[in-house]
């Protein structure tokens, strides 16, 4: 998939991701090494697959270093005694085959179930890819996910429909039983409103969708800010737990920590521009990262003026609140 083509296919993380590591490609290479590559069983331009524990494999994505738009998020397969579950359908159905492809080799069979972390068309765009005459795999969204994928698909002129699926509902998710190995479905919110993580129970394992960008500035265009922070503190519960990003190499609890401090620093320093009353286009004029996260790969100007613009916005939505509430409090006393 070149680079004209993931752009028609995909939602707001395209532009995003498209805009992060263009000066940097030396730093980009090293961001994306893997850390053991003996743990490497398969590798495409466009990512690899690493294996994390038996039976489960994360497919980590570099559309960085060649280019090549196939899947662009990170997913995996977790396999159980009677099932597979594949994480993601990515930026094309060559993508989710491809995936498909390795867990028929690596699991002895074709992925029974699919789930997707949340409506953008990097992780739904290629969701057809895991269907054929003989497959017919059930899969896990979010009735927000299902129906704004659909849509994407109807822009793309494309009669795509998702068959055969099971709703997560919002306030309790899901659990699947593969067998011998059961995996949580999590409601979540703060990157976009349907956010799901996916936690496999023994051994621990969270792939986070896109509330976690490792070693990269995160994609706040349709964030809520102070829900990203506080799901991700909510995914950061211990330090056994090995947490695959929606972008980026694997982490674990050191990485998620650094990252959740990454998010911190970005509330504050929005916080305090916006109380200053500095617009967005000046605060973010100059904008620099940390010495500390000299290592995380360079970004347009434009992602921290999105990150800005999403904290500005539920500053300004708090603010109207807050004056709403006061001036209906001293209504009521004057009566």
């Amino acid at each position: 998939m070149d680079r004209r083509k993931f752009l028609s296919t995909t939602t707001s993380c395209s532009a995003h991701m498209l805009s992060l590591a263009v000066f940097a490609p030396a730093l980009t290479r090293n961001i994306f090494l893997p850390q053991d590559k003996d743990k490497v069983v398969a590798e495409e331009a466009w990512g690899r697959l690493e294996k994390v524990h038996d039976g489960v494999w994360a497919l980590i994505s570099t559309p960085f270093t060649t280019k090549n738009f196939t899947t662009v998020c990170n997913g995996g397969i977790i396999a159980g005694s009677k099932d597979v579950l594949a994480i993601e359908s990515f930026a094309s159905p060559k993508g989710a085959t491809w995936l498909a492809e390795q867990a028929q080799k690596l699991a002895g069979r074709w992925p029974t179930e699919i789930v997707s972390t949340h409506y953008h068309g990097d992780h739904t765009g290629g969701h057809q890819g895991y269907f054929n005459e003989k497959e017919n795999p059930r899969y896990w969204l979010t009735k927000e996910t299902q129906g704004a994928a659909e849509k994407s698909f109807q822009r793309q002129k494309k009669k795509n429909k998702f068959k055969n699926v099971q709703t997560i509902d919002p306030s309790k998710g899901a659990t699947i039983d593969l067998g011998n190995r059961k995996v949580k479905l999590v409601p979540r919110s703060g990157h976009t409103s349907s956010d799901v993580t996916v936690e496999l129970v023994e051994p621990k394992v969270v792939w986070c969708g896109d509330l976690f960008f490792n070693r990269m500035f995160p994609n706040y265009s349709d964030a809520v800010p102070s829900r990203l922070n506080k799901y991700v503190g909510e995914i950061l519960k211990a330090k056994d737990v090995t947490y695959i990003p929606g972008h980026g190499p694997i982490g674990d609890s050191t990485a998620l920590t650094k990252y959740q401090d990454f998010l911190a620093w970005i509330e504050e320093k929005a916080t305090a521009d916006h109380k200053a009353g500095t617009s967005v286009e000046d605060a973010t004029k100059e904008f620099k990262l940390p010495t500390s996260m000299k290592d995380w790969m360079i970004w347009s100007p434009q992602n921290a003026a999105k990150a800005y613009s999403a904290w500005y916005r539920e500053l300004d939505e708090a603010n109207a609140k807050s004056k709403t509430k006061t001036n209906a409090d001293n209504n009521a006393k004057s009566k």
